[in-house]
């Protein structure tokens, strides 16, 4: 009887555990990664110092100069930094900040004094063949990320073989390891499990290595050069890095050119059961060629195989007017489900469920769950001037269990746009819209809350404790000015390098009520100089911006 008596009472307590959920570890207070997690949310969870009440108060506490050269022709010339929190290193515990220059420099800065702590240095042996543009500046892109459990920093220097060092010295803790092409457009990585994967495109990559898979996966239509190497297909590269001593490479091609080659800030963000969710850009839509344009794509764990799709039905119109992907994607849950949030320079706003991304077969993969008007862009510019939605979409859930997301757009509002009850005023150069993701009736959609004041080209914003932080860069968005005759000047040309890295403003911090738009906060002309790539890192009781003449800001209370 004892041992009867003894099994029930071990049943029931295990029947209890099964149904006690586990226990939550407290949000992290650093940020790892771009967009502070994976699913790229650009929400800090875990920051409780800076708050609605005090952020009016901010004010710069350091500011260093990095030693990496100024050029024309490299609009970002910092990444967006990272940071994490209470690395044991020969100083002591420190909170460090990683930054990796366009001189494929690696610094680690005191995130709370600006001090360097460490740097390495890992020059590029091959010379490129081709002249760079600001859209082949022959310099690396993609933002670093950190794998905190084994205190190791991951980046990408522009020969484009992935590096792992140890945060405490920048000690080496892996094999360099072909990841992309030399000079390839990667984006940020991202680290899913054990998998680190990285975006890379248009054709700006030189392929070296005769040996090298993406030879085969390249366009064959390739103009002959005799001087010049074969470029990098577009791609989502993934990296097993599980064993450091023996990381294992797969390649996802989208394209076998520059087309459809995947963008947005963020790169990738995990998707369900460690599947991964990205945008491409203009180019056909023909996936049984290949061929993925202005599609939004999900893949499985290390980028094997296609899971689902969602293709805009305006696909063919979008191509025509260089309106494809020009935003990172954000995943979110609602409810029971999980929500994509997907926008791009076409202006429009679609929300779909991560485990049916665009309706299966019935409908050819091209049903969101909903979709909003045209939010911006009436001109249906692709490049000249640059205006719709750019960068990354961001997410927050408030306290009170209200879901937003926060689009940085570019030029004015459309007039077809949806009225918001909260208006900051005309934003003839661009503005950052607030939209509520509500869920009545079965039925999904993002409902107008708040918009800015008038804003030039904003980055994507970040939220942390209730606030909103965004920046006003000051850049430039016309990318092929026009002499006094009417005649383009493109990329190439001296007169549109100088155009594009001339700034229209200086960078501006600002901060909002991330629920009401109520503005909290602005540097005004704190920062002179502007910058391209960024978005503010909020960690650690800090607002961290880089410019693009090479300065770290941190502002604190």
């Amino acid at each position: 009887m004892k041992s009867l008596l003894l099994a029930a009472t071990a049943l029931v307590a295990a029947v209890a555990q099964a149904q006690t959920p586990p226990v939550q570890p407290p949000a992290a207070a650093d940020w790892p990664t771009w967009g502070y997690d994976s699913e790229r949310t650009a929400w800090n969870r875990g920051e409780t110092s800076l708050s609605t009440s005090n952020v009016g108060k901010l004010k710069i506490k350091w500011q260093v100069q990095l030693p990496v050269p100024i050029i024309d022709v490299v609009l970002s010339t910092l990444t967006a930094p990272v940071v994490v929190e209470k690395v044991d290193t020969a100083q002591g515990k420190r909170d460090i900040m990683l930054i990796l220059g366009s001189n494929d420099i690696l610094y680690a800065l005191d995130a709370a004094t600006g001090a360097t702590l460490w740097t390495r240095s890992y020059p590029n042996p091959v010379k490129p063949t081709k002249i760079a543009t600001w859209l082949c500046p022959n310099t690396n892109n993609a933002t670093p990320t950190i794998d905190k459990a084994r205190s190791i920093v991951f980046f990408l220097p522009s020969d484009g073989k992935l590096r792992g060092v140890s945060l405490a010295d920048g000690s080496d803790r892996m094999e360099a390891t072909e990841m992309v092409a030399p000079f390839a457009r990667a984006w940020s990585l991202n680290l899913v499990g054990d998998t680190l994967y990285t975006t890379s495109g248009r054709a700006c990559g030189e392929i070296t290595d005769p040996k090298s898979p993406m030879l085969a996966a390249r366009f064959l239509d390739e103009p002959y050069n005799p001087n010049a190497r074969p470029t990098d297909p577009s791609a989502v590269t993934a990296i097993d890095v599980a064993d450091l001593a023996k990381p294992q490479v797969t390649r996802f091609y989208l394209s076998n050119g520059r087309p459809a080659s995947p963008w947005g800030r963020g790169g990738l963000v995990r998707g369900p059961v460690d599947s991964v969710i990205f945008a491409t850009s203009d180019g056909l839509f023909d996936p049984a060629s290949g061929s993925w344009g202005d599609t939004l794509l999900q893949l499985a764990p290390k980028a094997t195989r296609v899971v689902d799709s969602f293709t805009p039905q305006s696909h063919k119109y979008i191509l025509s007017k260089d309106l494809g992907g020009s935003a990172s994607p954000v995943i979110f849950p609602l409810g029971e489900r999980k929500i994509v949030a997907y926008a791009q320079k076409e202006g429009i706003l679609r929300l779909l469920d991560a485990s049916n991304l665009g309706g299966k077969l019935a409908n050819l993969h091209q049903k969101p769950l909903w979709e909003s008007p045209l939010l911006a862009n009436d001109l249906a510019a692709g490049t000249d001037p640059s205006q719709g939605i750019w960068g990354a979409i961001t997410t927050w859930l408030s306290p009170g269990g209200k879901r937003f997301i926060y689009l940085p757009v570019w030029g004015p509002p459309s007039v077809k746009a949806p009225p918001f009850p909260v208006n900051g005023g005309a934003a003839p150069n661009g503005s950052i819209m607030a939209f509520e993701v509500v869920e009545r009736d079965g039925i999904v959609s993002a409902e107008p809350r708040w918009t800015t004041r008038d804003m030039i080209m904003p980055d994507p914003v970040s939220v942390a404790n209730g606030v909103v932080y965004a920046t006003s860069t000051g850049g430039q968005t016309m990318q092929n000015p026009r002499t006094p005759a009417g005649e383009r000047l493109f990329n190439t040309t001296p007169e549109s390098i100088k155009n594009r890295s001339t700034p229209v403003g200086n960078l501006i911090l600002q901060a909002f009520d991330a629920e009401t738009g109520k503005p909290l906060y602005s540097s005004s002309k704190t920062i002179t100089d502007w910058v391209h790539f960024g978005e503010p890192v909020v960690a650690l009781g800090k607002v961290f911006l880089v410019t693009h003449d090479a300065h770290v800001y941190a502002f604190g209370l």
